[in-house]
């Protein structure tokens, strides 16, 4: 039973900042208290902008169980937003080019090959700027041949027009769609695979001594690093760059494990000039010490699901004695039928669904991973999940034991 554990989170390519995913963790862990009958208490905030991190402590009790789980985000929100500053003809020519090397290349159409949906995620961007394009193309057409114009006269007010209706499509419903921040999220994924971004190379060597520190102090029985979306391939190199400082941190009592949800390793391990970013994978692959579960679901479209990011073939079903671990999770059975049918109607929603409370018990809950007594490398391996080791009482149990002797409640 766990009674220390402390998470690192690495979010993907977002813009949220350190208050907003606290303000998010704290309106979700009171949902995470009705849906498993415990107690939970939440710290303040505390952050570190010139270590780029922020923290805080969650304090869980059921009947016979108590941790103290120290929850804190590895932050590089500051980066993203850096990025959306760029013009957005620069924006505009540099995703040019950056697409175009994943279809010259043949990423794209192994995007095909692994999961269609995700396709249509990755050419939504470029399409949506053809769709404003072509709509401002349209209403300069329309104005000039009402005025009658031809030749320069059309020219003159044609170009303008169409430039005005073409930036009002991008502001809207350009914004809602997040257009120009999928944009920037390929460009970055482009830098990534080709070794162009310093500024996170420097961030993530920060995430590793920042890991190093914690497991030095080895003031805790349980080490879980979270990487969601873009972050899970973010979680792996911090990883890999922990190793080169330290080979043995893992064996120093500590058990450190990875988890991976709403994850996107294939969007960069299925480039041809990903080799090193392969050999990452392949390096966390082949470290006994670090325990590496990942969590797909179907419902999330910005992902890959029965995908393996390792050997990059599909697989049937849920696999359990490999590595990644590789587990199925259906939101619609974590999720009340009322909550999943808001959910439902918006990508993002659903994709962000794995690092939100259930309010239903399911195998898969993020919250009670953070703050629940059932050791990682147990519970991302037994057949019914988390539902093996608390019961709707809140009540641990350890499968492993006789139910008569099952641990007794804290004095």
């Amino acid at each position: 039973m766990i009674r220390r554990r402390h998470v690192y989170h690495v979010a993907g390519y977002d813009p949220i900042d350190a208050g907003a995913q606290y303000r998010r963790f704290a309106r979700q862990l009171d949902v995470f208290r009705r849906t498993w009958n415990v107690e939970a208490t939440l710290s303040a905030l505390e952050q570190s902008k010139e270590q780029s991190r922020a923290w805080w402590t969650v304090s869980a009790r059921g009947a016979n169980w108590q941790v103290e789980a120290g929850h804190e985000a590895l932050l590089w929100d500051d980066i993203v937003r850096g990025d959306f500053t760029r013009p957005f003809l620069v924006r505009l020519l540099v995703a040019a080019r950056a697409y175009l090397d994943f279809i010259v290349t043949g990423t794209m159409f192994r995007y095909i090959i692994a999961n269609q949906r995700y396709t249509g995620f990755f050419l939504f961007p470029i399409l949506s700027v053809v769709l404003f394009a072509a709509g401002g193309w349209l209403v300069a057409h329309l104005v000039t041949a009402l005025l009658g114009l031809q030749g320069l006269g059309a020219a003159a007010v044609g170009v303008p027009v169409g430039i005005a209706v073409f930036l009002v499509l991008l502001r809207w419903p350009g914004r809602r769609w997040r257009v120009q921040q999928l944009l920037d999220d390929w460009i970055c994924a482009y830098d990534y695979i080709h070794g162009r971004r310093p500024d996170v190379d420097a961030r993530l060597d920060r995430f590793a001594e920042t890991l190093l520190a914690r497991v030095r102090e080895g003031a805790v029985d349980e080490i879980v690093v979270v990487g969601h979306s873009l972050g899970a391939m973010l979680v792996l190199d911090v990883l890999v760059r922990a190793l080169a400082r330290d080979a043995d941190f893992g064996r120093r009592g500590v058990t450190i494990c990875a988890l991976t949800i709403g994850a996107t390793i294939p969007k960069f391990a299925l480039h041809p000039r990903a080799q090193g970013l392969r050999s990452k994978i392949a390096r966390i692959v082949a470290e006994p010490s670090i325990a590496w579960t990942e969590y797909q679901s179907r419902a999330d479209a910005i992902s890959f699901y029965k995908f393996d990011p390792v050997s990059l073939r599909h697989i049937p079903d849920d696999r359990l004695d490999g590595k990644p671990v590789i587990r199925r999770v259906q939101i619609h059975d974590m999720l009340l039928p009322e909550t999943f049918a808001r959910a439902r109607r918006s990508v993002l929603r659903l994709h962000y669904r794995s690092v939100m409370a259930n309010d239903r018990r399911a195998p898969y809950d993020y919250f009670l991973m953070v703050c629940g007594p059932a050791p990682f490398r147990d519970w991302t391996t037994s057949p019914l999940g988390l539902l093996d080791f608390v019961a709707a009482d809140g009540t641990y149990r350890d499968p492993s034991r006789p139910r008569s002797v099952l641990a007794q409640p804290l004095v």
